[in-house]
């Protein structure tokens, strides 16, 4: 028989699968790690996993400096062949702790988020300094308190009226926690009280045609309103990761943070649906 190189073979053995339903615990709990998307980006602008790093396959062995060695490292595709290859080249370079995602998307139940690797950069292109950055996610957050509050105006029932109540308690909260870190940095910071909200909630989505959707066709059930808020964090979470990416310190630690913030918000979320 003949045998298989060497490094191959240790590469094969060194990579290891890893379930959706881990890779959602370790999106939704505190560890580091690092999520690669091999795909296409056609594939990855359809539909990716929250945080997910795009670098394609044929990409991976130029640009595989970019991923820290000391974080681990998860790989997917669509069914899990593709990603498979990847994670090997990656043991290659010597990265040790390696996990490729088992069945892919195909496989995954769970949320996922839209759009290009430019859109972080473009949606923030034109704030660079922390003060702003911190301006900009609170009044975020505050479009998410309001739209809460006026979407559990349009409702009769009252579980639901209730959770939409403590979703916009909680965004009150978070702002209060960016607040602090705000004052930190500029003290002379105006009000938290009169800060107006932006036209965009967390994770770039349109304030006002969120409003206008629930208006259009009410939430009906306590899942719709969940579904909803984690759609929401995990866009949050997406955006705040992929800008980490592509930016230096101090800015990138800055990112980091709210991604973390996010990840926190996203877990307290799951163990309610």
């Amino acid at each position: 028989m003949k045998r298989m190189p060497e490094a191959l073979t240790c590469s094969a053995d060194i990579v290891r699968d890893i379930t959706p339903e881990e890779v959602w615990d370790s999106i939704r709990g505190k560890e580091e790690y690092t999520l690669v998307d091999v795909r296409t980006q056609a594939e990855y602008e359809a539909e990716h996993l929250p945080g997910a790093r795009f670098i394609p396959l044929n990409e991976l062995d130029r640009r595989y400096p970019e991923l820290e060695r000391q974080k681990k490292i998860i790989t997917y595709c669509r069914s899990g062949r593709r990603s498979l290859g990847g994670a090997i080249l990656l043991c290659n370079h010597e990265f040790k702790e390696l996990y490729n995602m088992r069945g892919g998307i195909m496989n995954w139940p769970y949320e996922t988020v839209k759009g290009p690797p430019e859109e972080a950069q473009e949606f923030f292109k034109e704030i660079r300094e922390i003060k702003e950055l911190l301006l900009f996610a609170l009044q975020m957050e505050k479009a998410s308190k309001t739209f809460y509050h006026k979407a559990a105006e349009s409702l009769e029932e009252e579980e639901l009226i209730d959770l939409l109540k403590r979703l916009s308690q909680a965004e009150g909260k978070h702002m209060e926690l960016l607040y602090t870190e705000l004052k930190e940095v500029w003290p002379q910071a105006p009000p938290l009280q009169g800060m107006k909200e932006s036209e965009f909630m967390e994770g770039a989505i349109s304030f006002p045609q969120s409003l206008l959707a629930v208006e259009e066709e009410p939430l009906k059930e306590k899942i719709d309103v969940l579904e909803l808020a984690l759609e929401k964090e995990c866009k949050a979470y997406d955006l705040y990761q992929r800008m980490a990416d592509t930016v230096e310190p101090p800015l990138r630690e800055f990112f980091r943070n709210l991604a973390k913030q996010e990840r926190g918000h996203i877990d307290e979320l799951s163990r309610l649906l």
